[in-house]
């Protein structure tokens, strides 16, 4: 195989690795928001005139914890930031529901920057920030027994066994057993220490490489990867290991899509169907993505150029060579007149006709699934009457799936309401028509990521994005 270890590593290095800055703003975001959650706890705690206590550990979980989070391939701020808050039984509501509850309660106090309003989800309470990141927040209880025993929980559907730092333990024992090591092999091995841990974090960058794919994240590449037989150690060169390790992956997923939480066999990582689905997803992207790197075993014909270029490929990114542009554009419609203009607003809304709360700029920041969006006619130099059309240009694996890559609307009024349901960077265009004719034509630009719940709104036509 055509030897292109030293661009990889270059890339990692510059495009991949999260970088000391950003993993100290990070850090930063985390103390920050673990402050607004002890002040909110105070703050409840003078409204009901009972003691709010606060958590008496926080462990960072998840990417972040792991070192496996990665720099956005879209050059945006969307990282999330996985902290376990671990309480005192006595110190929290017996019902693990009430719990999370009461961790909302206190972030809504002090979060007030955010794109979606704190939310106890099933595992978590989540917020999302209009900056991009959004932070999950685990609530773990610990008591000893009557035998002396100590029991840590997690609030989930019910308080259940589980230990916050299980997983981060797991990961660190599966790099530091899996890669190659000095004295361990005859020669030293080329390759810097901690070799699985880049494999697995280039693969999450090539799941994140385009916006309008739908692939799995980090927990559940992570395990896949440290699957028996499934990462290839190669103890001279990254990309070999890389390209190994995709095949024996891609092999892998073409028997089972199913995957396993590595600590509890007994918990399916894949068990919703929408987890599900990003998997058979990635077994297809691979398939591709092989077939992109087979130039770099001719031998004939293959130059540094070609090789360069197939990489760029897998990462969606010029660093190495320039890419073809995939960047779709609309075709412009001939009838337009372009002596009017039309401005459309687009607003946040907790649900389809409810009060909004925030203004969303086109294109500004990623938003979660599950909001609804409200757009308005703010004005246009249309001499009335006039009609007004919205049309819907989804794009990604999702709105695919669902048949909703298109949808409009007309005669629909200066408003309309649609919700963030699929992944993706998405267009909504606002029309005034008139005697047949396109007068002006406003388009608002709407990124959504994977996170928060898949829903759409109000009839098969409103699930936007």
């Amino acid at each position: 195989m055509y030897d292109i270890s030293a661009e990889l590593q270059i890339f990692y290095d510059t495009h991949v690795r999260l970088g000391t800055d950003l993993r100290k703003q990070l850090a930063e975001y985390r103390e920050l928001n673990i402050t607004r959650l002890k002040n909110g706890l105070d703050d409840l705690a003078a409204e009901t005139d009972r003691p709010h206590p606060y958590p008496y550990d926080c462990k960072n979980q998840g990417g972040y914890a792991m070192h496996t989070l990665n720099q956005d391939p879209n050059g945006g701020n969307d990282y999330d930031i996985d902290i376990a808050l671990i309480f005192k039984k006595d110190d929290i509501p017996e019902d693990p529901l009430q719990a999370r509850q009461r961790v909302r309660d206190a972030l809504c106090k002090r979060c007030t920057n955010f794109t979606k309003e704190p939310e106890a989800r099933t595992n978590a309470v989540t917020i999302w920030y209009a900056e991009g990141y959004h932070i999950d927040f685990a609530i773990y209880r610990t008591y000893t027994d009557n035998f002396g025993i100590k029991h840590i929980e997690h609030a989930s559907t019910e308080w259940k066994p589980r230990d916050p730092m299980e997983i981060n333990n797991w990961f660190s024992e599966r790099v530091s057993t899996l890669s190659p090591k000095a004295k361990q092999i005859f020669p030293d091995p080329q390759v810097a220490d901690g070799q699985m841990r880049r494999i697995v974090r280039y693969l999450k960058y090539f799941c994140r490489s385009r916006t309008s794919w739908s692939l799995p994240g980090g927990m559940v590449m992570s395990a896949l990867v440290a699957e028996s037989e499934i990462y290839k150690a190669n103890s001279d060169r990254d990309d070999l290991a890389l390209y190994d390790t995709m095949v024996a992956l891609r092999n892998r997923l073409k028997g089972s899509c199913k995957v396993y939480n590595p600590v509890d066999n007994s918990q399916e990582l894949t068990g919703k169907t929408e987890v599900f689905n990003q998997v058979t997803r990635l077994r297809d992207r691979l398939d591709t993505a092989i077939s992109k790197l087979s130039v770099l075993f001719d031998e004939s014909k293959c130059t540094r150029e070609k090789a360069r270029f197939a990489l760029d490929w897998i990462f969606n990114h010029e660093f190495l060579a320039k890419k073809e542009s995939t960047k779709a554009t609309i075709r412009a419609d001939l009838s337009v007149v372009r002596k009017y203009s039309v401005t459309v607003r687009c607003d946040l809304a907790k649900r389809e006709n409810g009060p909004t709360y925030k203004h969303y700029s086109s294109g500004t920041s990623v938003l979660p699934k599950g909001i609804a969006l409200k757009f308005s006619v703010i004005s246009t130099d249309v001499p009335p009457p006039y009609s007004v059309r919205w049309i819907v240009h989804n794009k990604g694996d999702e709105a695919d799936e669902a048949n909703q890559l298109d949808w409009e609307s007309s005669d629909s009024g200066a408003i309309k309401w649609t919700s963030t349901a699929f992944k993706g960077n998405h267009q909504m265009i606002c029309r005034i028509e008139k005697n047949g004719l396109v007068m002006a034509e406003a388009v608002h630009i709407v990124k959504i990521n994977a996170s928060g719940h898949s829903r759409t709104l109000g009839g098969s036509n409103s699930g936007f994005g």
